[in-house]
């Protein structure tokens, strides 16, 4: 039996457990306060009133609120689960405080590590306690700073999407459906409004994906599209880099800056268009323009394979 548990934050980190269970031979379950996990957990949010050394223990984890009953029932949960189940293995995607309280019990521990800069304590404990570091992204990316001390166990996996294994068709074949834009499952930080907007400003057709126009499948969309829209979220880059897209990349803010990292990467390696700041309106044709012209390499993200490497790491350490 293999363990996961995934942030609830957003359909990120469910989707890539979900991969990564996929291509593992053993039992799993997922553990998470998100709908749709194989054990749903209580949430342990929100904390009103608790702040400083109340919340985070004195600097040592970033969410532990003193007294909270969602947060003991969660991580009486977890603990209940380890004892009955006794996994080999559990990976974490991600929580310092769940990567601690597992390892403590005796389970080897990988953890998912994020872009950005974070070079905090909590991480840093994270970090040291994991028995292995899954970075999904290529092995070309310039270790971030503060995985520096872990480097021997860090392994740059490539980026894992929830379309890999599927091939779209040539790009001489496919019918050409415009522009999509994509809202991640976390949410944008311009308004509905600038969208519409940016919509209505181009000259080609639009379709939009996000609340209230979710897709279930957006495989043949996507592969269709002349140039996709979306945040620098590391699953929907992964998903850029399986369909082949040109693409415009708008990180939005996240803490620890992980997706202004991870389009930096982007745009250095010439796979996506990738504004300085929020586009006005106005400028959204050009920057069409400027994808369009893009011929992205990008078997470089190393998607292919990734979730079967990152379920190897897995096994080995829980052997």
């Amino acid at each position: 039996m293999i363990g996961f548990y995934a942030h609830h934050h957003g359909t990120g980190h469910l989707t890539r457990c979900r991969e990564i269970a996929a291509a593992l031979d053993d039992d799993t379950t997922i553990l998470s306060s998100a709908p749709g996990a194989d054990l749903v957990l209580p949430m342990d949010a929100p904390a009103p009133g608790v702040s400083g050394a109340a919340l985070n223990a004195h600097g040592t984890f970033h969410w532990a609120p003193a007294h909270h009953a969602g947060l003991a029932e969660r991580m009486a949960m977890i603990a209940g689960w380890v004892a009955d189940n006794r996994p080999r293995g559990f990976h974490v995607d991600v929580s310092v405080e769940v990567a601690v309280l597992v390892r403590a019990m005796g389970v080897p521990v990988t953890v998912q590590a994020m872009p950005g800069i974070r070079d905090d304590a909590p991480h840093a404990v994270g970090y040291r306690a994991a028995d292995a570091i899954i970075a999904a992204w290529p092995d070309w990316v310039e270790l971030p700073e503060h995985l520096e001390p872990v480097t021997e166990r860090v392994h740059a996996v490539g980026g894992i999407s929830r379309f890999a294994g599927r091939v779209p068709a040539p790009a001489g074949d496919r019918e050409r459906t415009g522009v999509v834009i994509v809202h991640g499952g976390g949410g944008m930080d311009q308004p509905a409004a600038y969208w519409d907007a940016v919509a209505e400003s181009l000259p080609v057709p639009v379709t939009v994906i996000g609340p209230g126009a979710w897709v279930d499948d957006p495989f043949a969309l996507l592969s269709a599209a002349e140039v996709v829209v979306t945040a620098a979220g590391q699953n929907s880059i992964a998903d850029l880099a399986v369909l082949g897209a040109r693409a415009v990349v708008v990180p939005q803010d996240r803490p620890f800056g992980e997706q202004e990292a991870t389009a930096r990467v982007l745009c250095e390696a010439g796979l996506a268009v990738v504004p300085e700041s929020v586009p006005a309106v106005e400028e959204w044709a050009g920057l069409i323009e400027r994808a369009r012209e893009l011929e992205p390499r990008w078997e470089q993200w190393g998607s292919t394979g990734a979730a079967q490497r990152a379920a190897r790491i897995i096994e080995e350490v829980g052997r």
